[in-house]
């Protein structure tokens, strides 16, 4: 009995390191969006970006990000989970540096390329090292809240060390800031996450397939950009879009005759996978335009500096941090996916509405309320999505899987960002260029209270989206019988739980 009991310890240690390593690799990926997010400003004085064309810091990261999700994640299933791990991290903080050195926008740009591109290796690779290793069910959901916590405290300390960074030692520090985090995760991924198990055969990944969805989700992203310049209904706007179209119908069609598909064709047939990857991104659109929205009205109108813009977000952030890691699992396991998630998105789009009344000159007390409930809401849809995503899906496609769902909140991130900064920066020229032209001040906050009426609406979009998607009918039954051993990798999780783990997955049903 004893020595049962010390097995356990040891198991339940072993996890928990491993956890604590991935909710490492997660902080850091979300770290360097929020950091981001605050040092835009000084970023395009500096660089001397244009007012639309410094988005691209944020959507050329959000974009090579999303459209390379899925071959990142398929990679780890393929080569190894921690492989990939490791080779993400190393990639993130030499990419990183790259940011760091830049002297022109354009140079920027193409490195947050490179950057998010490594980010697409290591976040697939963690989350499905998660899920691999705790049992579906209560367990999973909890270590889910304490992943997804990481999310939290990365915004949050983003925000606010964006600011210090910024303002005390320059825009550039908030890239270098990745470096140690890179390499110590680095060295104890060799410590804490076991070898990957079984042979693996290095096979030619599906390149087609990875090329054409990262060009549709460039071209999409691209689009609106185009559309705010030069009018929606131009050929740079329709050129992109229908180019955009035609690349994610050869996806469809590529996937359907690959041998090793990125995405298995009965993955994206799910309704269920269609309803949650769609919720994504509404989640993924709200996170990234909200907080750039709700950062340059504060710095732009307001007059706030760097760090004292940081510092209004962290209530928001703690919020989310409380509601991740003590609440957010327990409502899902006891209320279910589908009303968690509608509920969340539906509270989202009424707390938007209000912060909608904005107006320059006010103090920043009004935006307080609108912003803590956001922080609740938005954190909760975040967790939900995840759980769900990898309901009823085998070990051996968790990495596919997860790269879907992150591929689906990047992108909605990218077009959330590109369509609404662009939609506001568009209405705020044609007031100030009206007849009876606005201020500079009342014109910019005009352009930011109309992208936050429609980010409210598309919220409320994503809660009828969840509630017709994610009924018991269309919950997936996907699995299919267990790859050849040769196939098999063991995930890179830790050795002692794989018995485990196996012990408390539902069987495996299905084509």
């Amino acid at each position: 009995m004893t020595e049962t009991r010390a097995m356990s310890m040891r198991q339940t240690k072993s996890a928990g390191l491993a956890l604590a390593l991935m909710v490492a690799a997660q902080f850091m990926v979300i770290l360097d969006f929020s950091i981001v997010n605050v040092a835009l400003p000084t970023i395009q004085r500096v660089l001397r970006f244009s007012p639309v064309g410094v988005e691209g810091v944020i959507t050329a990261y959000a974009t090579a990000f999303g459209g390379a999700l899925i071959l990142g994640g398929r990679l780890a299933d393929l080569f190894g989970r921690r492989r990939i791990f490791l080779a993400g991290l190393l990639a993130f903080g030499a990419t990183s540096l790259a940011c760091a050195l830049a002297m022109t926008p354009a140079f920027l740009v193409v490195a947050r390329v490179t950057q998010g591109l490594s980010a697409a290796l290591l976040a697939p690779a963690a989350l499905s090292l998660l899920t691999t290793t705790f049992a579906e069910g209560a367990e999973r959901n909890r270590a889910l809240g304490i992943f997804g916590a990481a999310t939290a405290a990365g915004f949050v300390t983003g925000q606010v060390l964006g600011g210090v960074l910024t303002d005390v030692i320059g825009w550039r520090s908030i890239f270098v800031i990745n470096l140690p985090v890179a390499v110590v995760c680095s060295a104890l991924v060799l410590r804490v996450i076991a070898a990957d198990s079984g042979s693996v055969r290095w096979r030619m990944p599906d390149v087609p397939g990875a090329v054409s969805i990262t060009a549709a989700m460039a071209l999409l992203v691209w689009a609106p950009t185009r559309g705010a310049e030069k009018g929606w209904g131009s050929g740079s706007f329709l050129i992109p879009l229908t180019g955009a179209l035609v690349f994610v119908v050869a996806f469809l069609v590529l996937e359907g005759r690959q041998r090793e598909p990125l995405v298995r064709p009965a993955l994206l047939r799910s309704r269920w996978l269609a309803g949650t990857n769609a919720t994504t991104a509404v989640t993924g659109a709200l996170n990234g335009a909200l907080v750039l929205l709700c950062t340059l009205f504060l710095q732009r109108v307001q007059g706030y500096s760097p760090l004292r813009a940081g510092l209004s977000f962290v209530p928001m952030g703690v919020v989310g941090l409380l509601v991740r890691t003590r609440y957010a699992g327990r409502w899902i396991t006891r209320f279910g996916v589908r009303t968690v998630l509608a509920t969340a998105a539906l509270i989202s789009a009424l707390a938007i509405l209000g912060l909608s009344r904005l107006s320059g000159g006010a103090s920043y007390l009004p935006l307080l309320p609108w912003l803590i409930v956001i922080g609740a809401s938005f954190t909760t849809a975040a967790v939900a999505t995840t759980v769900a995503v990898s309901t009823g899906v085998a070990a051996h496609e968790q990495g596919m899987a997860a790269g879907l769902r992150q591929t689906a909140f990047q992108v909605g991130v990218a077009l959330g960002v590109a369509v609404l900064l662009s939609i506001a920066a568009s209405h705020t020229q044609s007031l100030l260029a009206s007849s009876h032209p606005e201020t500079q001040a009342a014109a910019l906050t005009a352009g930011y209270r109309l992208a936050l009426v429609i980010l409210s609406a598309l919220s409320a979009v994503g809660a009828l989206t969840a509630l017709a998607m994610l009924d018991s009918m269309s919950m997936p039954q996907l699995m299919r019988r267990e790859p050849p051993s040769h196939t098999r990798s063991g995930g890179g999780m830790v050795h002692c739980l794989c018995a485990a783990d196996a012990s408390h997955r539902r069987p495996a049903v299905g084509p």
